[in-house]
């Protein structure tokens, strides 16, 4: 990542694959916007119908990442925040669309809260009156989840504090990944995001929402409706989520919830592979998620001894974390 004084206030890294439709409404929505001090990078993930066509003749202001095949969401994001040069690092999907002053709150927000991590209030793009995220929080369970998921926005109290943003829409210091790194590649997609939330959090960084600042979001348009794929993948990074980022006294302390929450993560599954293959492949696909977390354990515990020695959040201070938004 190039020097932020060099260049523009904010980049923002759009990941895509496939579907040119969204990621062309996406772009135009940034066209729209009152805050102009941008760069955009739109990486393309090894999409196989015409985004990258599409990109090069519609919206040229974009600077394009080709990528020759799919490596997943972490990937991608990486591939874009490498060539950043803005202080500020704006990650958005590419079925996420802005209100046209969603940046210009965003940055008001860092000015007037000096949090690291700013998140807008994120709609749901066919119900624009129902809340997709006021940012994110992590249970005692250790399971992310988003603020206000799926609740009237009318009447909705907003939450002072947030535990971190989301990478559907988000907004993070150029300075969180220069310490606590990037995306972590492993995670492949979902909860990487939380992973370095809680790391940045860790590390001391801070999070605010901006409700002033709108998007909107079709949510999970580019895997198909593999529910079983994002159920596999909750299942086993939720396992590295824990294993990375929680201090062993808060591990001891809400063992019994962790332990119903991996328990939670399998049954859902199991229940979504079964439903779609039937019970004989659900379970080759449970052990099968099953051997890639243990795969995957060496670097979460090596990842874990890191950011641990590092970390300057104490555990009280994290506990609060932990419990600030409550669902009701």
């Amino acid at each position: 990542m190039s020097e932020a004084m060099t260049g523009p206030t904010v980049s923002i890294i759009i990941p895509t694959w496939n579907r040119c439709d969204l990621v062309a409404e996406c772009l135009r929505s940034l066209e729209k916007q009152t805050f102009r001090d941008v760069e955009i990078i739109v990486v393309d993930d090894g999409s196989t119908d015409d985004t990258v066509e599409v990109l090069h003749w519609d919206f040229p202001q974009a600077k394009v990442i080709q990528r020759s095949k799919n490596q997943g969401f972490a990937v991608a994001v990486n591939a874009g925040i490498r060539q950043a040069r803005g202080e500020w690092i704006f990650l958005l999907n590419n079925d996420v669309t802005l209100g046209p002053r969603c940046l210009e709150h965003l940055l008001a927000s860092a000015s007037q809260t000096q949090a690291d991590m700013i998140a807008p209030l994120i709609l749901w793009k066919d119900s624009p009156e129902t809340i997709y995220s006021a940012g994110d929080a992590i249970r005692t369970n250790a399971r992310p989840e988003s603020i206000g998921f799926r609740s009237p926005c009318e009447g909705f109290v907003f939450p002072q504090t947030i535990f971190g943003v989301s990478a559907a829409a988000g907004l993070y210091h150029s300075r969180i990944f220069k310490t606590v790194g990037l995306l972590d590649e492993t995670f492949i997609a979902y909860f990487e995001d939380s992973d370095l939330c809680f790391r940045a959090r860790l590390a001391g960084f801070t999070a605010a929402l901006a409700p002033e600042a709108i998007a909107y979001h079709v949510g999970s348009a580019s895997i198909s409706g593999k529910t079983w794929w994002r159920s596999a993948q909750c299942f086993r990074n939720h396992g590295l989520l824990i294993i990375k980022n929680m201090p062993l006294p808060l591990i001891i302390r809400y063992s019994p919830a962790l332990i119903r929450e991996r328990i939670h993560q399998a049954r859902m599954l199991f229940s979504a592979a079964r439903a779609e293959f039937g019970a004989a492949k659900a379970i080759l696909i449970f052990y099968s998620t099953l051997f890639s977390f243990f795969r995957a354990l060496p670097h979460a515990f090596w990842e874990r001894f890191r950011i641990q020695r590092k970390r300057r959040l104490d555990v009280t201070e994290l506990r609060s974390l932990l419990s600030v938004w409550k669902a009701t």
